[in-house]
């Protein structure tokens, strides 16, 4: 099976990165067993719930990014 390599700079970078890498496998999962004529519905309402779960997370974990940065730039961590 291929594989393919991802940098990160920090275990917070990696969870983001794990939690797309699941979410897109999960999608894959989806469209390929679901039944005939409820493809496009069922994985609509992935993208619905937990793509909006995903992105939710990741705007969170990009502000805290941010804040933790700041606090590391000021000496205050």
């Amino acid at each position: 099976m291929p594989t393919f390599t991802i940098d990160y700079s920090t275990e917070a970078e990696r969870l983001e990165l794990e939690r797309a890498v699941g979410y897109l496998a999960e999608m894959r999962q989806l469209g390929s067993t679901a039944a005939h004529g409820t493809v496009l519905d069922a994985c609509e309402k992935l993208a619905l719930s937990a793509g909006r779960r995903l992105l939710r997370d990741n705007l969170k974990a990009t502000v805290q990014a941010r804040a933790d940065a700041q606090k590391k730039r000021r000496g205050t961590v």
